[in-house]
Parts: C-alpha cells; sequence; structure tokens
C-alpha cells in the first residue's frame, strides 16, 4: 500500500516534470493556451480525489501548495523565487487547501440534493431545525475516521451559509462558494473545517 508521503512525491515528481516540459514549448503558447495546458496537465492531477488529502500534515500540504505556485509562475511567466501570492488571485485559483475544501463540499451538496452516486449520499443522515436543513456528525473517536468524508462533508457544509447551501443549481453553488472560500482567512477556513 502507499502512504501520502510517497503519494504526494510522486505526484510532485510528476507534475514538476510536466511543467518543466511545458517550459520548454512556453515561448510557441499564447498566456490563454499556456493556462489551458497547465490547468489540463497539473493542475487536474492536484484536483484530482483531492478530497483524500484533508487532514494531511502542513508539510504534506506545502509540497501540494509548491506544486500549485510552480504551475501560477509557469503561467504569469515569473522566475523561481517570485512570489506567486497575488498571481493565484489573479489566476483565480484557490489555493490548495481550500480546493481540497471545495471538492468535499461540493460533494456534500451534491449528496444533500440527490446528485451524488448512492454510497455517497447514505454516508448522511438529515437533522431538521426549523427551515434550514443540518446533517448530523458522527461521533467519532480515532484521528484517521474524523477524516472520513462522512465525518467531515456534514461539517463543513453545517458550517458554511445557509444563503450558500441553500442554491437551487450546482453551478450556481459552485460559483458562490468558491467566491466564499476566495474571501476567507486562513483563521476563518481553519474556523469552517473545525
Amino acid at each position: 500500500h502507499i502512504t501520502f508521503r510517497e503519494q504526494v512525491v510522486h505526484l510532485k515528481q510528476k507534475c514538476f516534470s510536466t511543467l518543466r516540459n511545458i517550459c520548454k514549448i512556453r515561448f510557441l503558447l499564447t498566456r490563454s493556451q499556456l493556462r489551458t495546458i497547465v490547468n489540463s496537465l497539473v493542475v487536474s492531477c492536484l484536483d484530482y480525489c483531492n478530497g483524500i488529502y484533508f487532514g494531511i500534515s502542513g508539510q504534506l500540504l506545502n509540497q501540494l501548495q509548491l506544486i500549485q505556485n510552480a504551475a501560477a509562475k509557469v503561467v504569469t511567466n515569473k522566475y523561481k523565487y517570485d512570489h506567486v501570492g497575488e498571481d493565484l488571485e489573479k489566476l483565480h485559483w484557490l489555493n490548495v487547501k481550500k480546493r481540497i475544501t471545495f471538492k468535499i463540499a461540493l460533494l456534500a451538496y451534491k449528496s444533500v440534493n440527490g446528485l451524488a452516486p448512492d454510497y455517497l449520499k447514505d454516508m448522511f443522515r438529515y437533522a431538521h431545525h426549523g427551515h434550514t436543513l443540518k446533517l448530523i456528525v458522527p461521533q467519532f473517536i480515532s484521528a484517521s475516521s474524523r477524516r472520513s468524508f462522512s465525518y467531515i462533508g456534514p461539517k463543513i457544509f453545517n458550517n458554511l451559509p445557509t444563503t450558500l447551501t441553500s442554491s437551487d443549481a450546482v453551478d450556481i453553488y459552485k460559483r458562490n462558494l468558491k467566491t466564499y472560500l476566495f474571501q476567507l482567512h486562513d483563521q476563518e477556513l481553519d474556523k469552517l473545517l473545525s
């Protein structure tokens, strides 16, 4: 079996190799084409099953963030040691921790609204408080079970504003969720996740 550390190291090697190859042909591409290629070949790898990264160590999360930062530098034509904080916002990319939160919140929304596979929908139990829908957060003891979707999905969903969780369509929810997460500072995100 593979550990998270091995998974992140493998992902990092794959993404940096891809980015090096993209840099070799960057002069042939427009910025829009470059962004599309980086999104398709690198950012999509970061997003693939990224919900499993919830609760990993800060060190591993940093390694994932390095990949995203390098991808942003390639798109914005920055040098290796340049800062990319504002560039992520200009590209409209959430940082890695927020991307993970986005994925879990999206899966929770789809589960609540009957748009997810049955095995995900069946993980949730509902409690109605007046006119608002709340999900019951199961009581788990072990740290690994507190990283599971059946625990963290309801926790994140319940902590989101009702105006967000009551969205009528997935596209509206995704757009509003991304905007909401963009506006959160790190401390506010930690509060949302606790």
